[in-house]
């Protein structure tokens, strides 16, 4: 399962990467995070590895149209050998990305995915997105991932996120530019959002990072 927004890096993804552009994970990668939805499901937050491969594959089966159209605008019916690659292909600095999973199932079937892409000409910056599993949207799922991703992102040095949203979505855009996020044209009917992230040590809870997050992440579910 892997939607606010599309990432730009996702077009490169439809095409397979040479052998030596792809990434080896870091010997120590983050610790798994644990959280508990509004309805009072625990939640494990992990690193996303390349094992997850078929549990991708399978969870994007079971994504609705309309979900698999706010993650990649255009979707493909299933994900491709070279997308599968591309998407389980991190280093946890240039790429990053998590996993949710029930806390209480042994099968640990995704509900969740979030990532982020460093970008190629202004390594600050970071590409994002967030996509969960139909069953579990509406339950903060979203921003519980949203806000571990923004926390791994500046412990790496990233100072702000950028996505791809539709300009159809004006409730999202409108509420993004009144917290401050910053809003252009992209390709033909998608917009280029780009919002600074906190800084090292700040709190998140009552900012207006937070309330983006949220509004990102109802706009995902």
């Amino acid at each position: 399962m892997d939607h606010v927004g599309k990432s730009a890096e996702d077009g490169r993804a439809l095409s397979a990467q040479p052998e030596d552009e792809r990434h080896d994970p870091p010997a120590d990668l983050p610790p798994p995070r644990r959280a508990t939805l509004r309805d009072g499901t625990a939640i494990v937050i992990r690193p996303l590895l390349v094992s997850d491969r078929e549990e991708l594959a399978r969870g994007y089966e079971e994504l609705s149209e309309t979900s698999r159209r706010r993650r990649f605008f255009s979707p493909p019916s299933r994900l491709s050998d070279s997308l599968l690659d591309y998407l389980t292909d991190l280093d946890f600095d240039q790429r990053f990305a998590w996993a949710a999973h029930l806390e209480d199932d042994p099968d640990r079937r995704g509900v969740g995915v979030a990532r982020w892409v460093r970008d190629r000409d202004d390594p600050t910056k970071a590409d994002a997105a967030v996509t969960v599993a139909d069953r579990w949207q509406g339950k903060g799922l979203g921003t519980q991932l949203l806000i571990a991703l923004v926390e791994a992102a500046v412990e790496r040095g990233i100072t702000a996120f950028v996505a791809d949203v539709l300009w159809e979505n004006t409730m999202l855009l409108d509420t993004l530019r009144d917290l401050g996020a910053h809003v252009r044209p992209s390709e033909p009917g998608v917009a280029r959002v780009e919002f600074d992230l906190p800084t090292p040590g700040s709190e998140i809870d009552g900012t207006a990072i937070h309330e983006m997050l949220v509004a990102s992440a109802a706009a995902a579910s």
